[in-house]
């Protein structure tokens, strides 16, 4: 992040081109212009006849260094002596106002406000998006919540990559104009990178749009160059005279190594449906005999009745070619891959999948990796386990127990996976997924998860290690042995992860589990519970808030066993960040909460209840954490 010098008629306005390039933004110190408006903190200084050279330049320096350390403030103006009645001034801004002009000020932009060292695009927080509603003590310190993710629209993760040792997602902010980008080396903490990956004026083969990209991919072509590709989230007319929803799937392919320049769009095929719908893609991949294939998420009804609701339910498309893009690609389509209306809720798909998912090579994966897995999320995320050969259909063991299901049972939806080698299909590594929670906003960037194949063929999933790192000091720790009218409690934070192991008669007659945000008189908490009310059904987890239940989010209890349908022993494992609460049990029943207000910050108590009576004992282990994101101090 540049600052460039004085220099009193500097261009400011950002202007888009066709292609997606723009002019850098003016970071100063400049005299004669105003970023106006804005300000959150207007300090009056007092600068003597000694310091009025260049129009006091060193004052308006220490103007500068204030905003730059100064963890809210995106621009700054000065504003010498007698230049006008306010008097001499400093003002700090929380966005990025338009920079006007001429003037008597100085003015410029903290590094914060831009996202890399060309100065072309700003960062999310400093866009101008709103930050995350409601008082500090719930607003999120862990969870990566970019301020674009605050608007409406959807926020689906539309494309994840592990590039050359770095994570980025991309997440989609319509209302901002296109895809935003985080970037991690550690999984934990995010970069802010700004929207690059956004709305253009398209026009091709009679394209007209000028709308935002939709839900897409992130992959690396045959020369190792990082592409994003997706859909046009709408458009006026489709292409060769089709209808308006007849658009291409394109690509856009980064020209740095921070993915934060891209080219114009590059077109790979068509796609021509009896509807409108997004067809969301799955990550394109090359398989063991060297081709590359593409799939495309629709129903299951395009060459029968045409209407939905579609009897036979989701499908994904197949393409193939043999080269991503260039001249030695050739996409063909083939056939569709998988169809089905399916899902272990009660209700059945009866439209196109949503925010499709495709990935193999999962550790350990007693196949040696031919194991792969479909997820999409109308419906509920869910997913689907099978086999599938080169350009073959995806077939489903659906007598095998764990071979359907759901991701998560509350707010975690539209997840796409990274990790390791870009190839998320026919190469074995690690498999990181990350999802929008919640279905709404503000919405922020889920924690990561890594996934995992049981011996038997179970998706299990937990948080990824490298969130251990936020943790402060020696754990807390609680025991049923210390059980008072069957709680445990004690008194933490807003941010703080618990490991709690249970061991239980198979169908224990009380109910037990953690709570968090708690008063300290049991009026006000938050549960993570076990309920098995019938000795003839599984045992339902549920997460629910005690006195004030609101959002109520109930799933099975998973076993790690395929054969059994009941466990004497659970294991939750759950952070809390504020306002946002996610927690796995047994690796496999996982919850992703949001809006759990607390009344007050002082709702720092957690604990055990329903133990140490019954046959059920418990320990549990909790730790403070660290801040990690969205510039934000570390809470009491």
């Amino acid at each position: 992040k540049h600052r460039e010098g004085t220099n009193a008629n500097m261009l400011v306005l950002l202007v888009v081109a066709l292609a997606g390039s723009a002019l850098a933004y003016d970071m100063g110190p400049t005299f004669g212009k105003d970023y106006a408006g804005l300000d959150y903190n207007v300090t009056l200084w007092h600068s003597g006849p000694d310091r009025s050279a260049n129009h006091y330049e060193s004052s308006a320096r220490e103007c500068m260094s204030y905003c730059d350390k100064d963890p809210n403030c995106c621009a700054w103006t000065y504003c010498p002596p007698n230049t006008d009645s306010l008097g001499e001034r400093c003002c700090l801004k929380d966005a990025v106002p338009n920079e006007q002009g001429p003037d008597q000020h100085w003015t410029g932009l903290a590094p914060r406000a831009v996202t890399d060292h060309s100065n072309q695009t700003l960062s999310s927080q400093c866009s101008g998006a709103p930050p995350y509603p409601g008082p500090a003590f719930v607003r999120p310190t862990i969870h990566n919540s970019p301020n674009c993710l605050h608007l409406g629209g959807w926020h689906d993760i539309a494309g994840a990559l592990t590039y050359r040792g770095t994570h980025h997602v991309f997440q989609g902010c319509p209302a901002s104009g296109g895809w935003h980008h985080a970037a991690s080396t550690d999984l934990v903490h995010w970069e802010d990178r700004g929207i690059h990956v956004k709305k253009l004026a398209e026009r091709h083969a009679g394209l007209e749009s000028d709308d935002s990209p939709c839900s897409g991919f992130v992959t690396v072509d045959d020369d190792g160059i990082p592409c994003a590709g997706f859909r046009q989230c709408g458009s006026t007319k489709g292409v060769y005279g089709g209808q308006p929803w007849d658009v291409p799937l394109e690509l856009r392919c980064a020209t740095n190594d921070r993915l934060t320049n891209w080219t114009s769009p590059i077109w790979l095929y068509d796609v021509f449906f009896y509807r409108a719908l997004p067809y969301d893609p799955v990550r394109p991949w090359v398989d063991f005999d060297g081709k590359w294939y593409s799939a495309m998420s629709t129903d299951g009804c395009n060459s029968t009745t045409r209407a939905v609701p579609c009897a036979a339910g989701g499908r994904l498309d197949l393409w193939r070619s043999d080269a991503l893009r260039g001249s030695n690609a050739n996409w063909e389509y083939v056939g569709p891959m998988f169809t089905t209306n399916r899902t272990t809720s009660p209700g059945r798909i009866a439209r196109e999948f949503v925010t499709s998912g495709y990935f193999g090579g999962i550790p350990g994966d007693p196949t040696g990796g031919l194991t792969r897995v479909i997820t999409q999320n109308l419906e509920g995320p869910s997913f689907w386990i099978g086999r599938q050969a080169n350009g073959s259909s995806f077939v489903v063991d659906w007598d095998r127990h764990g071979s359907v299901g759901y991701l998560d049972y509350a707010g975690f939806t539209m997840a796409r996976t990274l990790g390791s080698d870009p190839n998320q299909v026919a190469k074995k590594g690690r498999r990181v997924i990350i999802g929008w929670i919640p279905h709404s906003t503000p919405a922020s960037q889920s924690l990561a998860r890594d996934l995992s194949l049981s011996q038997d063929l179970l998706l299990l999933q937990q948080f990824v290690p490298e969130l251990q790192m936020l943790r402060q000091g020696p754990p807390l720790s609680l025991s049923s042995a210390d059980a008072k009218g069957g709680r445990v409690d004690a008194r933490g934070s807003l941010q703080m992860e618990f490991v709690a192991e249970f061991s239980h008669p198979l169908h224990p007659s009380q109910p037990f589990g953690v709570y968090v945000l708690g008063d300290g008189t049991g009026s006000e908490e938050y549960r993570l519970e076990v309920s098995c009310a019938s000795t003839n059904e599984p045992c339902t987890v549920i997460v629910y808030g005690h006195t004030n239940p609101g959002a109520r989010y109930e799933g099975p209890l998973l076993t790690l066993d395929a054969g059994a349908t009941a466990t004497s022993t659970t294991r939750v494992h759950a952070y809390l960040d504020h306002s946002i609460v996610e927690c796995i049990f047994n690796n496999r029943t996982a919850f992703a909460t949001t809006n759990n207000n607390p009344s007050t910050a002082a709702h720092v108590h957690f604990g055990l209840y329903g133990v140490g009576t019954g046959g059920i004992t418990a320990t549990l282990s909790a730790w403070n954490l660290a801040s990690a994101n969205n510039n934000t101090t570390q809470p009491p």
